[in-house]
């Protein structure tokens, strides 16, 4: 099925369109998890005596510090595009390129627990033997929302 798109439309995606991350989502990611991790180091310091807290704790910080580390290293990164939507299809930062045809499924998920959002994420199932048949990719910190991610493929499709 072709979906109708007008002449301005066609204009628009005559060429490659990147996606960036946003540098306000990155920063406050960088925050958030930050103030984790120093808030699970005071909670492993007041746990002296008890092991297992400590170490759960501990478990804990470093992957918020980990997290806050990611974010910061992206920000570095920031002018590079997450991926970019094309003609021939999506192509991420790495290089790898998955052809329309060859994607079965685009999905755009926003995860939540009890109706608080805590993620985003891009879901693709290809036929390709390589990559993996499952493509998933962080999509908190990008520029555009789902709705918008799925239209701009529909267009480039």
């Amino acid at each position: 099925m072709e979906i109708y798109s007008s002449t301005s439309q066609r204009e628009q995606t005559r060429q490659d369109r990147p996606v960036f991350y946003s540098r306000p989502r990155l920063i406050a990611g960088a925050a958030l998890w930050v103030v984790v991790a120093c808030v699970l180091a005071v909670v492993c310091i007041r746990a002296q005596d008890k092991n297992i807290g400590i170490l759960i704790a501990a478990a804990f910080g470093l992957l918020a510090a980990w997290l806050a580390f990611k974010c910061i290293r992206q920000l570095g990164n920031i002018a590079t595009p997450a991926f970019v939507v094309g003609h021939q299809g999506l192509t991420f930062e790495n290089g790898l390129l998955i052809p329309w045809q060859n994607i079965v499924e685009n999905i755009w998920v926003n995860q939540s627990y009890m109706g608080i959002p805590i993620g985003r994420q891009i879901q693709i199932k290809t036929d390709l033997p390589k990559p993996k048949a499952r493509v998933l990719r962080r999509a908190t910190a990008l520029q555009i929302s789902g709705d918008e991610y799925l239209a701009l493929c529909d267009a480039y499709r």
